[in-house]
């Protein structure tokens, strides 16, 4: 490492750490962990630790077609011991009854092995919320920070197949959480609850795919995209997404539709393209003062069939679209190699730092159709930014690119679930977790979490 580098890290150290605690305050250690010294890497893989029923020091059992894995999530420091903890889900999981869903909470060793776990579910975890069978509880996830400014990171979670209503409207729950990572209140929001209102449809999934913009109305409150991907509007299943301005106890203050007829967006859809099934924030990446957004459309057609494709947002304020960049095999730059069935930003995208150190925030994207190695294996696409929302360069994680080294299954669908751990192991390049929710890890479909260890760049 340059001795310039050296001495940055600890002058940025230094001044941030307390002497009455002997520890890093909470703001500086997500400063830290959440990209501001890193050494930039060009998207390959170091090194790994695979989580799973047999490996990774996951305990208490993970059950056959309980899909661990597909929400794979940064949650923040939740037990304060400066480590970035994660919130992995496993959306199958039959605790309570058939495929009702649950939540693992993760406490993290720097090496990417777990020192202990907390599940939620409708019978674990502090969690008193009612579930039916086949609600998918855990589907997706999204940190909220601190939403109720109690000290202690809040959790949102997916289960779009909720009857709430009709038939698979979905929910959203609002899960305000102990440091121990139980559940210490919750708050509902579907079409019949939690101050949402009209505007959910039957078999729209609400809340297939869920992130954070942060406070994109400025008035204090962290907000929340919910994305419904199975939307008609336009035709059938375009999809689309809400924003929601939530008040501090999870409620729903207002909120704005993106999709082919609303929230000022001008991009051509076409029906089956599922826009919204994945969802990103990326930064201001045109210095406007607003939060951009990645949302994925796996369906999209684009140089061949379900092949997927990545929109670029540039937003406004009041949640609706300034102007849209698209990404895809025939768009935007992209100069990777998509195939029929990829489904590029169907499952899994996170918009995690500036990784490469040009100044511009990037994407993660996965492509859990891929074939590399294997029939449905799946891959991750790391894709460097330019400020418009074009493509500067690429890199591809797969099992046969980017120096991934891990044993994946066919129909594994590495890809599905995409978080950012910040710097974990201590070496100052940025690391990520990658989710194979079909991956066979001792059991069918039991699924496993990849903890990734970047390269620095050469």
């Amino acid at each position: 490492m340059p001795r310039w580098l050296i001495l940055l890290t600890l002058v940025l150290y230094a001044g941030c750490f307390s002497p009455a605690t002997n520890s890093l305050p909470e703001w500086a250690l997500f400063g830290a962990l959440r990209g501001r010294i890193f050494i930039p890497t060009d998207g390959r893989v170091k090194s790994f630790q695979a989580i799973n029923g047999l490996t990774g020091g996951l305990t208490g059992g993970l059950e056959d077609a309980g899909f661990f894995g597909r929400g794979s999530i940064d949650l923040g420091d939740l037990d304060g011991d400066g480590i970035m903890d994660l919130a992995v889900s496993a959306w199958a999981d039959d605790d309570g009854g058939i495929d009702r869903g649950a939540v693992w909470i993760l406490f993290m060793n720097r090496d990417g092995t777990v020192r202990s776990q907390q599940i939620i579910s409708e019978l674990f975890g502090n969690f008193s919320g009612l579930l039916a069978d086949g609600d998918y509880f855990g589907y997706s996830l999204a940190r909220l920070g601190d939403l109720d400014g109690d000290g202690i990171p809040d959790l949102a979670v997916g289960a779009p197949k909720a009857n709430d209503g009709g038939t698979f409207r979905g929910a959203t729950w609002i899960l305000f959480l102990n440091r121990s990572g139980t559940v210490k209140s919750y708050q509902k929001i579907s079409s019949i609850a939690g101050g949402f209102g009209v505007g959910i449809v039957n078999n729209d999934q609400f809340g297939t795919n869920l992130n954070s913009p942060g406070d994109l109305d400025r008035d204090g409150v962290t907000d929340l995209i919910a994305s419904v991907p199975f939307s008609d509007d336009g035709g059938a299943d375009r999809g689309g997404f809400w924003v929601l301005f939530l008040n501090s106890n999870g409620t729903v203050k207002s909120k704005q539709k993106v999709s082919n007829i609303s929230g000022g967006f001008s991009g051509t859809l076409q029906n089956t393209d599922y826009f919204g099934g994945d969802v990103a924030t990326i930064g201001d990446l045109d210095g406007d003062g607003v939060q951009d957004l990645a949302v994925g459309a796996g369906g999209s057609d684009d140089g061949g069939t379900d092949r997927g494709a990545v929109w670029i947002l540039f937003m406004n304020t009041n949640g609706t679209v300034k102007s849209a960049q698209k990404i895809s095999s025939t768009s935007g730059g992209f100069t990777g190699t998509l195939s029929d069935s990829d489904q590029m930003g169907a499952l899994g995208m996170i918009g995690p730092d500036d990784l490469n150190g040009d100044g511009i925030k990037d994407v993660v994207v996965g492509a859990v159709g891929s074939d590399d190695g294997g029939t449905d294996r799946g891959s991750a696409w790391v894709i460097f930014l330019n400020t418009n929302g074009t493509v500067k360069s690429l890199q591809k994680i797969s099992n046969t690119q980017g120096q991934f080294a891990g044993i994946l299954s066919n129909s594994a669908l590495f890809g599905g679930g995409i978080g950012f751990l910040g710097d974990l192991d201590g070496d100052l390049v940025p690391d990520l977790v990658v989710g194979a929710s079909n991956a066979a890890a001792g059991g069918t479909g039991r699924g496993t979490a990849f903890v990734l260890f970047l390269a620095p760049a050469p």
